[in-house]
């Protein structure tokens, strides 16, 4: 089988300045480089300098702070876990259809249940009290785009 190869004549330059190069000597920035150092030279510690970055960012949304890492669940760890994980065994028909029988709910409905409850956007909603919305006396805006806190039901 004949074997091919790519042949080409064109050159190719370096760039300059090399990425090998020390880029703070060549372009004059080892002066600010010592002054924003987080160490001297000595080992103390250099200057603080202010995260100013913050006030750029305080209007973006998501989470501006890292938090700190968590500790590793030592059961991940456990190397018996990866030799003998836990196996579904088959549950019994009998027990499944005990478990899973529904009888009809009364024409009333069922006591204590809410079906706004079941599409609750925040905590607040769900520790509502019965009666707070009674006691409230609900206004409605005239006009305009409902509230995007307020989820609209309906």
């Amino acid at each position: 089988m004949p074997e091919y190869y790519l042949v080409s004549h064109e050159r190719y330059t370096l760039p300059q300045p090399s990425a090998r190069d020390n880029l703070l000597a060549v372009y004059g920035l080892e002066a600010v480089a010592r002054s924003l150092a987080r160490t001297n030279p000595d080992g103390s510690k250099g200057v603080k300098l202010r995260k100013s970055y913050k006030n750029h960012i305080v209007d973006l949304p998501g989470k501006h702070q890292v938090s700190q890492a968590k500790p590793v669940n030592p059961e991940i760890l456990n190397p018996s876990v990866a030799t003998n994980p836990n196996t579904i065994r088959a549950l019994d028909p009998e027990l499944l259809k005990q478990a899973l029988h529904f009888d009809k709910s009364p024409p009333t409905g069922i006591s204590g249940f809410n079906h706004v409850d079941l599409a609750i956007s925040d905590n607040q909603t769900l520790m509502r009290d019965e009666g707070e919305e009674e006691r409230k006396g609900k206004r409605k805006k005239k006009g305009g785009l409902p509230d995007p806190k307020r989820p609209h039901y309906g």
